[in-house]
Parts: structure tokens; sequence; C-alpha cells
């Protein structure tokens, strides 16, 4: 009757805590169902963050063979370095699509949504990351003169001026905005995946100064493409955003208030033009027309 008693204890799912206080092993079944709670809280607490790690892999990885062509073809011949550092970057598109469609198999078109979007949209996105752009500038500037941050030269530098106005926004909006936003959504949810993305693609470009600039101007491109369901926004952004740092880095590396008031000039002149434009579409007969983003707005 005792043994009777304890065998239906054993096997009752209200006291299998008590089987490996008495020595009895569980079936691997058993320890599967098992809830560990820890074990969950670590892994939603870290969901997302590998793959968001490795973004900056890809990004680094692909680009290697035609990056060492053209850093010896630019000896010679400049321009076909040049082309061969664009083209560099835009490996990056091969290589992550094939990593997405070994992730989803079919679905592997969710790493490159390309829905189409209004002009009203457009206009806003070009608005937005002018406006930012001093901002920007200014925090860079400030962090390098009073903090003391060293100075790490952009890894995109070496991809030469198509790499940097083409290239880059192409490769870099379909590896973070395209694949690892659906990614780490998939894993960890729409806010991490935001975070995340606009994180390691601050983190890809290798400057302290320029990391928190680069994050802002990241939550915003993946914030465009989570509320449009398209890349579109977010290409158009990012390549304003390096040509017009481009341009202006030509007039000066790094403006200085005392040295370089010419520079900043325009850059306030570029913001100022880019707020009044917001300033114009925030009213509620033109933020109507604009569809898209006319929710959220």
């Amino acid at each position: 009757m005792v043994a009777d008693l304890a065998l239906v204890i054993s096997r009752s799912d209200a006291f299998k805590w008590w089987n490996p206080i008495r020595g009895m092993r569980m079936s691997e079944a058993e320890e599967a169902a098992v809830p560990r709670p820890e074990a969950d809280r670590m892994n939603q607490a870290f969901a997302g963050v590998g793959a968001a790690l490795g973004l900056v892999v890809w990004l680094n990885l692909f680009p290697i063979p035609l990056m060492i062509a053209s850093t010896i073809a630019h000896k010679s011949h400049p321009w076909l370095g040049v082309c061969l550092g664009a083209l560099a970057m835009l490996t990056v598109v091969p290589g992550i699509l094939r990593v997405a469609k070994s992730a989803w198999g079919k679905d592997w078109r969710k790493a490159l949504p390309l829905a189409p979007v209004t002009p009203g949209v457009l206009v806003w996105t070009v608005l937005c990351v002018l406006a930012l752009l001093p901002v920007v500038v200014a925090w860079a500037w400030s962090l390098e003169r009073t903090v003391g941050l060293p100075h790490v030269s952009d890894p995109l530098a070496s991809v030469g001026v198509l790499g940097v106005v083409l290239g880059a926004p192409i490769a870099e909006e379909v590896l973070f905005r395209g694949y690892g936003l659906a990614r780490i959504r998939e894993l960890g949810g729409e806010r991490r995946a935001l975070l995340l993305t606009a994180l390691m693609f601050a983190l890809a470009h290798g400057s302290w100064a320029k990391l928190p600039g680069t994050f802002v101007l990241g939550l915003l491109l993946g914030w465009l493409v989570l509320r449009t369901g398209s890349l579109w926004p977010a290409f158009l952004g990012h390549f304003i955003n390096n040509s017009v740092v481009l341009a202006l880095g030509r007039l000066n590396p790094m403006p200085s208030f005392d040295q370089a008031k010419g520079s900043w000039m325009v850059i306030l002149l570029v913001g100022a033009a880019g707020l009044v434009g917001l300033a114009m579409l925030w009213s509620p007969q033109v933020r109507g027309r604009i569809r898209g983003l006319s929710a959220s707005t």
C-alpha cells in the first residue's frame, strides 16, 4: 500500500519537484517541461543581441575581398579604386540576402521591404535629416573639444566618394533596417529591434564623437521603415545625410567656431531650411496629405 502510494506520488505532475530530492532521475521530456523562469528571463533579456552583433560582423566581412583590391588599385588608378570601393560596399546586399534566405527560406524578402511610399513621406524624410544635421555636427564637435574623446577615422572613408554616397546608404540600409530590423523584431520585439539596430549602426562607424548623432539618425531611419514598411525613405535619408556631410567636409573636416565661421553658417542654414520645411509640413492641412505618416506626425 505504501509502495503503491509512493509510485503514484512520483508519477503525479504535482509532486515531480520531489523526484530529484528523492534521487530519482526525471526523463528528458520531464526535464524539458520543468519551467525555468530565470533562464526564460535571461533569454528574453538578450533576445536579438546576438543577431545585432552579427550585423557589424557582416558589414565588415562581406566587403573584404574588393576592399583589398580597391586599396591596391587606388595607388595607380584612383578612379578604379573608388569604383571598387563602392562595389565592395554593395557586396553586403547579396551577402545579407543570402543570410536572410537561410534564416527565412521563401520569406527572405522580409529583409528587403520596398513598398511604395508617397512623395510627401520622402519630402518629410529629407527635411528631418536636414534639420537634424546641425545637431549631429555640433554634438560631435563639442564631444571632441570638451570631453577629449580620441578621434577615430570613419572606416567608410576608405571606400571613396561613390562608396560613401551610394554604396553605404544602400548596403547599410538593407543590412540594418532591412534584415536586422526584421530579424531582431522577431526575436525581441519592435522597440528592441529599433534600439539595437540604431546602436549597431552607430558603433559600426567607429567614431565615439559621432556615435550619439549617428545613433539618433539610426533611430529616425528605423522608425521610418517601421512606419512605412519600406526602405525607400531610409535610402533617401541616408543618401542626403552622407552627401551633405561629405560636401561640408570638403569645406572643413570638423568646423570650428573660431576658424571656419563660413562652414558653420552653411550648416546652420541647412538646418534652418529643414526646420522651416518641417514647420510648414506640421500644419494639419499639409500633414493630412502625407499618407503613411499622418497617424504619427
